[in-house]
């Protein structure tokens, strides 16, 4: 599904397909997706989880909540967690994570996840632990994500714009004043309220996301 999508783009600014195709936008929906999920939420990694292991209880709660929407879905589902059964090594005793393990379903807001099949004594003899994304900046509509995953989209279309462009001032007129007067990137940080954390004092298009320190993810695509 996606936050970011062709039809929106469009509606929400003022590039053509004379400037940036269809294709062009498309291939790059997928990227600004992952963005939006990094400037968005915060990533826990392997964090042992609170439950009982008695070979009965499949329920396990994480230190942070709500969970987000780690794959842009649009719904916070099993999907968005990954869940170990930790055992240790018989000769080093260090932990050992093995194969990621079912999970059943969900509860976002309280941070449960529920396992398909309930660990033991012997098969996570080291703990639960689990890699997933919490909605760190508040919780937001799925309509907020998709608006500013597109303001982040055009961001790069300005980018992707100028660096095909040998001669920037080659650019026809229009479209060079709407590159330089839009600032797609803070539209973007103040449609997700992060305006507070933007840092642009370079022309757009050169600006570089300021990532909290508590974010443990990178722009990276």
């Amino acid at each position: 599904m996606g936050f970011a999508s062709l039809t929106q783009f469009r509606s929400v600014t003022n590039f053509t397909i004379s400037e940036i195709s269809d294709d062009e936008v498309n291939d790059l929906l997928s990227d600004a997706d992952r963005a939006l999920i990094r400037l968005s939420t915060t990533e826990v990694y392997l964090e042992k989880l609170e439950g009982n292991i008695d070979g009965s209880n499949v329920d396990f709660k994480t230190k942070f909540s709500p969970l987000a929407d780690s794959d842009a879905s649009g719904s916070v589902d099993k999907d968005d967690v990954t869940v170990y059964y930790a055992t240790y090594d018989s000769v080093t005793n260090w932990i050992e994570l093995g194969s990621a393990q079912t999970v059943s379903s969900v509860q976002s807001k309280e941070g449960i996840i529920t396992m398909s099949t309930a660990p033991t004594e012997t098969t996570a003899e080291a703990g639960v632990y689990a890699i997933y994304r919490y909605e760190s900046q508040g919780v937001l509509s799925t309509d907020i994500y998709k608006l500013a995953a597109c303001y982040f989209l055009a961001y790069m279309v300005a980018n992707k714009i100028k660096g095909l462009t040998a001669q920037h001032f080659s650019i026809e007129e229009d479209l060079r004043k709407q590159i330089a007067d839009t600032d797609w990137l803070k539209l973007c940080y103040e449609t997700l309220g992060l305006q507070d954390k933007l840092f642009l004092d370079a022309p757009q298009g050169m600006g570089i996301p300021e990532m909290s320190s508590s974010n443990s993810s990178r722009l990276n695509w």
